[in-house]
């Protein structure tokens, strides 16, 4: 938006009128947000005792510069407390950092600084306003990196502290309610008088003296503290309560703090001031992160300020984050400004807000009024917290950034947000990213339940602890409690149990045991109860289009988009349908058009008529045929080129689509083989079509990828058009037939119908993967999708990439060696020791000095202090 149709618009609604109405209010914000002023504050610098502002103000007009407290809303005042005439062009202007509003002492470390141009009277912006850039470092504590990940929230007390270095946790959360710590008065048992901006307040001494004992503590185990700071509608000191309290409050259990006042300002400055000052390492101990308010998107019942749109909300939101931020920066230039938000992405209820329109608000406004160190506390609880096994029960917690929830089923999605630049502090520094309050709950004290709630905890963490995102996972809660509503989402049973007072729950030791070397073996039992084989299959991949392959996401690459050359360089096929509309180059390829497919198109009917044989012979006399042929023949490919952007783990998945009428009559009979048709060489007996019916093998650069089946359901010899013979079989796997004839590994893929019957074209995979971690190195690549024989509709491969893979090494001359042959070994040489082989999940494989036998795949040697992985064929 041009900043003249901002003015015009300006000055029509507020022409005659004092206020706008809330509505009015929010559309001048996103105006606000979204305008390009002629004007610019470039840089405000902050000393210890002035304020240095600059910036331009290019062609005609008379500006001047103002200042912008907290007690004023940028889009709302329209003649502002302090007004300095400035010339056109570039300006500097240093004012004093102490001055008095309304009798009361002020800091401008908190202020915001704007070019307005007066018109007729009234001061209308002709800039953004803008922050302090830098300020004063009263005291400059080292950056604290907490040793892990792992935390637990608000606790107190000597068993809680032990308990934290018991667990080896290293976050925690601590509830400060800075309104029961300030007084007007000395209304507390002791009492320190504090002056602060030339006013008398009186601080709580036994809490402080608690805070103190506390915090030593934590600094002295190197536990990283998130003060979550809250304020209650009434104070210790009554005197105090509208002071703190919003005035539009209308009830919840904490309220949005009071700025509309110079006395509320100064107040709420002050106790924030004092912790600031007192708790940054310099003896008392130490806070290290600053949480604002509790779940604001849910801001009736945690942060309340009355009804109000939600820029409105955001708009008073940032400026207390910006009023702390500007004071604890002073004293921890480390420290984050934490945004507290429930697990609500984009969905709301009570006349509340979606969290991610708040993300999107608060990135856009750091972006336009100077960018700060904030970050995100979010509380991703199951979709119903009553309920642990949200792996089943989150269905609208999906892998997409327009989710309903962001749970621990889907932590992806907050990860992902954090991590794109466009919401990093100024498009280079990752944000903090907390979970700052979230657990799994036991409905009852049964092993059941709390088998499942355990589950839950071991999920959250292997996720938590690969996302890369993410910094910190905050438990909630320490120990049951009766008072949050029947949930038991504690580490620790009720403290008034009757069986076990305060003992310690099955997660208590899945918490205790994570991110250590007892992590695998106390977490992989839970795989059981979530319903998979290894930790990886937990991560939701997010989709991601295109050819360039990166961890931690999934793509298609569609049957229909195969590699660009024609007959029988990117294809061979000889279907006597040529395709569609879909693209030119489809010679013998029957391209088709279905809704139900990925992408609305797949490939139909790969290969020829599996009735009849009309081939090249080795001998037409009697009719024979090489495999070769008979692939070349009943059989099509297609090739698909891609590249990976970093060495790769992926897992690939065929979908297909196997009409019954086709498959099940193909796979019934076939196409007899004898002297009148064809005979396979060496394979009299041998019936193509009816053995291979829908079969298919995949190659990767040239060579053949095992496969991960066993074992397939045959279909009758006397085809049913309802098919129930075929779905006995189908479902009793252990009846199936060997898929591998004698082997220990094929290369060969069967597909069927999705149930004997269904004749509808949609898609279908197997739920494990076809192809299992296969190795991507960086680079390009070319996969071959092959047809043994029709009838077989192809829709897409799904490639799920897994993390970096960089360290995989190949080794043949060293202290540690892959082994081609069988079923894959590790060979161990020169080993001062055993040495234990894990799988990339953790699991414990074996302990070895010499040679042992695994499975294909990639594995975690230790080895005296070697570690390497590598890789087994």
């Amino acid at each position: 938006m041009k900043f003249k149709t901002l003015l015009l618009a300006f000055l029509l609604t507020t022409c005659g009128v004092s206020h706008a109405g809330k509505t009015e209010m929010a559309q001048n914000i996103t105006n606000y947000m979204e305008t390009t002023y002629p004007c610019t504050v470039e840089r405000v610098d902050v000393s210890t005792d002035k304020v240095t502002i600059s910036g331009q103000c290019p062609g005609d007009g008379q500006f001047a510069l103002v200042e912008v407290t907290p007690a004023e809303d940028v889009t709302e005042t329209q003649s502002f407390r302090l007004r300095i005439p400035i010339d056109n062009n570039r300006f500097s202007l240093t004012l004093d950092r102490k001055t008095t509003y309304d009798e009361i002492g002020y800091d401008r470390i908190l202020s915001r600084w704007a070019i307005v141009e007066a018109t007729t009277g009234t001061d209308v912006l002709a800039s953004h306003a803008r922050y302090a850039d830098s300020a004063p470092a009263l005291s400059s504590p080292s950056e604290l990196i907490p040793k892990n990940k792992k935390g637990v929230g608000a606790g107190l007390g000597a068993v809680y502290m032990q308990d934290l270095v018991d667990l080896d946790a290293h976050n925690i959360t601590c509830n400060m309610v800075m309104n029961w710590y300030i007084a007007k008065s000395p209304v507390y048992a002791k009492n320190i008088e504090y002056i602060y901006n030339g006013q008398k307040y009186y601080l709580n001494g036994d809490e402080i003296a608690s805070w103190d004992w506390h915090l030593s503590f934590y600094e002295q185990h190197d536990i990283a503290v998130s003060a979550i700071v809250l304020i209650t509608p009434n104070s210790v000191d009554p005197s105090l309560s509208k002071v703190f309290c919003h005035p539009e409050n209308t009830g919840g259990y904490y309220t949005m703090p009071n700025m509309t006042t110079i006395e509320s300002i100064n107040a709420y400055a002050a106790v924030l001031e004092y912790f600031a000052s007192r708790y940054n390492g310099t003896g008392h101990g130490r806070i290290n992160h600053w949480i604002m308010h509790n779940e604001v998107d849910m801001g009736s019942t945690w942060t309340n300020m009355g009804s109000q749109p939600e820029q409105v909300y955001t708009d008073t939101y940032l400026k207390s984050m910006r009023l702390c931020y500007n004071i604890v920066r002073q004293y921890d230039q480390h420290a984050s400004i934490m945004g507290s938000f429930t697990h609500n992405w984009t969905t709301t209820s009570g006349g509340n807000y979606p969290t991610k329109t708040m993300l999107e608000h608060l990135v856009q406004m750091s972006k336009v009024e100077g960018d700060f160190l904030w970050g995100v506390a979010q509380h991703p609880y199951p979709q119903n917290l009553t309920r642990p096994k949200f792996w089943i029960d989150d269905a609208l917690s999906t892998n997409d950034m327009d989710s309903k929830y962001v749970t621990f089923k889907n932590l992806e999605v907050i990860n992902e947000w954090i991590l794109q630049p466009e919401n990093m502090m100024n498009g280079s520094v990752k944000r903090k990213l907390f979970l700052s309050e979230n657990g799994t709950n036991s409905p009852s004290y049964s092993d059941t339940d709390l088998a499942n709630q355990a589950a839950g905890g071991a999920w959250a963490w292997k996720k938590t602890n690969a996302l890369p995102g993410i910094d910190a996972f905050m438990w909630h809660n320490w120990m049951d409690n009766r008072v949050e509503d029947g949930l038991r989402i504690g580490l620790h049973f009720y403290p008034d149990d009757e069986t076990n007072p305060g003992g310690k729950k099955p997660v208590w030791y899945v918490w205790e045991a994570a991110g250590t070397e007892r992590e695998s073996e106390v977490l992989d039992p839970y795989l059981d109860i979530i319903g998979v084989k290894e930790w990886k299959e937990i991560f939701l991949l997010l989709h991601s289009e295109g050819r360039q392959l990166e961890g931690g996401r999934t793509y298609n690459i569609e049957a229909e988009d195969y590699d660009q050359g024609g007959q029988g360089i990117s294809y061979g096929s000889r279907n006597t349908t040529a395709g569609s509309d879909y693209r030119t180059d489809n010679d013998g390829v029957n391209i088709t058009a279905y809704q139900l497919l990925e992408n609305g198109w797949g490939i139909y009917d790969m290969g020829s008529n599996w009735q009849v044989y009309n081939g090249a012979f080795l001998d037409s006399e009697s009719k024979t045929i090489t495999r070769a042929m008979a692939e070349d023949y009943w059989g099509s490919w297609f090739t698909y080129t891609f590249e990976a952007k970093e060495d790769l783990l992926a897992n690939i998945f065929v979908k297909h689509a196997a009409p019954w009428k086709e498959w099940g009559n193909a796979a019934a009979t076939g196409c007899v083989p004898g002297n009148n048709s064809y005979i396979v060489e060496n394979e009299p007996a041998l019936n193509w079509p009816k053995h291979y019916a829908g079969a298919m093998v995949i190659s990767l650069d040239g060579a053949n990828l095992t496969t991960t089946q066993t074992a397939r359901p045959v279909a009758p010899d006397a085809y049913q058009s309802r098919g129930t013979n075929f779905n006995t079989i189908k479902s009793h796997p252990e009846r199936w037939t060997s898929t591998l004839n004698g082997k220990e590994k094929t290369d060969t893929l069967w597909v069927w119908s999705k149930s004997g019957g269904n004749n509808d074209q949609s898609s279908i995979c197997h739920d494990d993967p076809d192809y299992r971690n296969v190795l991507l190195k960086k680079g390009k690549h070319t996969i071959k999708v092959k047809s043994i024989s029709a009838p077989w509709n192809f829709d897409c491969l799904r490639i799920d990439c897994y993390g970096n893979t960089s360290d995989v090494q190949d080794l043949s001359n060293n202290d540690i060696a892959v082994i081609k042959g069988g079923k894959g070994v590790i060979n161990i040489t020169g080993a001062p020791a055993d040495a234990s082989i894990y799988t990339t999940s953790g699991a414990l494989a074996g302990t070895t000095r010499n040679t042992i036998n695994l499975t294909p795949g990639i594995y975690i040697v230790k080895c005296g202090t070697q570690t390497a992985k590598v890789k087994v064929y």
